[in-house]
């Protein structure tokens, strides 16, 4: 990247976009000297040219423009900005800038999760890098700490909280006694959830980022699909109450765990001791535990979402591959997963662990020993009983908590146990995650 200008295009002109070119002019004077090179934005690439207006002081005089092929036709374009999300024609737009001989640096983890082996691949082929800080925790630099950082370690495990909105419901949940739905909406008002928040209710954006840091973390080709995936949508408050009495907090986590039997993936509510760091991540907050052979554990915490926090990371990348090291070591180093070989995936149902279970039973004698007996059949042994005095006769809840035990055998003993007469209504299962020592 020698010389004194290097041009910059940028796909996406939303939330993310503005605060990149917000942080490309109010600090151009800081990147020139920290580069000894000028970045400058040449073209940006948006349809919905709407979204450009309340970005006019932003954007350099005649640079939007909807119509790709004048895009990628601009002169002195070395570097593009990917800032758009998703798949399909993005997709498209990214593999016509790496087959040009473009560096891409991108905030998609819906594509890296979906085709990022395809991606490096390409990139390789062409002798260019693809940089991409901003795809998985906002602000948080947990892409540089494993591909450079941690490299000297063999990963071991990895548990996230990555996605803010959930994580903002779970603490009004936690700390207020909120119900799901009144925390949803909250969190809409306060611009923390969108206002079709599936994605990220649902689980599946923890899954993509999930499938982009497991992939690096083991040196194997995970995608997004590949990721077993629960959201927050049906919790109840109850479960969150009962179990803060027994020493927990609740979060949506993001587990890829390296086995002798190959690689454990999950994303799904989960109880974590109070004391635990993780537990102490509350609100809009992200947060990554990495656990090296060597190192131990480094937990790595920042704001995982919003305007700056994604558009530093953009930038921060930006900056690294207009330097020539990061192009550098893309070229020489194999930390990226075109080479890598499929993982050797363990089945969710064989995931051992220890579980909260919740039955509403009937209060008359005799109910706990059968429920008792279907568990113990299953080779599942009990760790804790809670239930909370009743009138006798009536449905009350009753949790119980497990030793370690394989996942599938749980479910099929709480199947069991539903279709007794002294049970009403769906055993609610929900893991309990002890973290390995640091």
């Amino acid at each position: 990247m020698a010389g004194k200008s290097i041009g910059i295009g940028m796909i996406g002109c939303g939330t993310v976009g503005g605060g990149v070119m917000k942080l490309l002019r109010d600090q151009a004077d800081l990147y020139a000297h920290r580069l000894g090179a000028t970045l400058r934005l040449r073209r940006v690439l948006e349809h919905d040219l709407g979204k450009h207006k309340a970005k006019a002081d932003l954007l350099p005089a005649g640079s939007i423009t909807a119509d790709a092929d004048a895009f990628f036709s601009t002169d002195d374009m070395q570097i593009v900005i990917e800032v758009a999300g998703g798949c399909g024609l993005i997709s498209e737009y990214v593999r016509r800038a790496l087959a040009s001989g473009r560096h891409v640096v991108t905030a998609n983890k819906s594509l890296l999760a979906a085709e990022g082996h395809d991606l490096f691949a390409l990139a390789r082929q062409h002798r260019v890098a693809i940089a991409f800080e901003a795809s998985c925790g906002g602000g948080i630099p947990i892409i540089t700490a494993l591909q450079f950082g941690l490299m000297a370690n063999r990963i071991d495990a990895l548990y996230g909280i990555l996605n803010g909105t959930c994580n903002y419901i779970l603490t009004e949940m936690t700390r207020s006694g909120k119900d799901y739905a009144t925390a949803l909406k909250e969190a809409q008002a306060a611009g923390y959830a969108e206002a079709d928040p599936a994605l990220d209710v649902g689980g599946q954006d923890t899954a993509q980022k999930l499938a982009v840091l497991a992939s690096l973390a083991f040196g194997v080709r995970v995608t997004g699909d590949q990721v077993p995936v629960e959201g927050i949508d049906s919790l109840q408050v109850l479960d969150v109450r009962l179990g803060a009495e027994l020493g927990y907090d609740i979060k949506l986590l993001a587990i890829a765990e390296h086995t002798d039997a190959g690689v454990s993936l999950c994303t799904h509510p989960c109880f974590i001791h109070t004391d635990l760091p993780l537990a102490q991540v509350h609100g809009p907050f992200n947060a990554v535990s990495i656990y090296g052979h060597a190192t131990g554990h480094t937990m790595y915490y920042g704001r995982g979402a919003g305007e700056m926090p994604a558009a530093a990371a953009v930038v921060s990348d930006l900056l690294n591959v207009a330097s020539g090291w990061y192009p550098q070591a893309f070229a020489q180093l194999k930390l990226w997963g075109d080479a890598d070989q499929p993982a050797t995936l363990v089945d969710s149902d064989d995931l051992v662990s220890r579980f909260y279970l919740r039955i509403n039973a009937l209060d008359v004698p005799g109910v706990m020993a059968k429920v008792t007996k279907i568990l113990g059949d299953a080779g599942i042994s009990l760790s804790a009983m809670l239930q909370h005095e009743a009138e006798p006769g009536r449905f009350v809840p009753v949790v119980i908590t497990t030793h370690q035990a394989r996942r599938g055998s749980v479910l099929a003993a709480l199947q069991a146990t539903q279709a007794l007469d002294e049970i009403d209504g769906k055993p609610v299962c929900i893991r309990i995650v002890d973290m390995p020592p640091g």
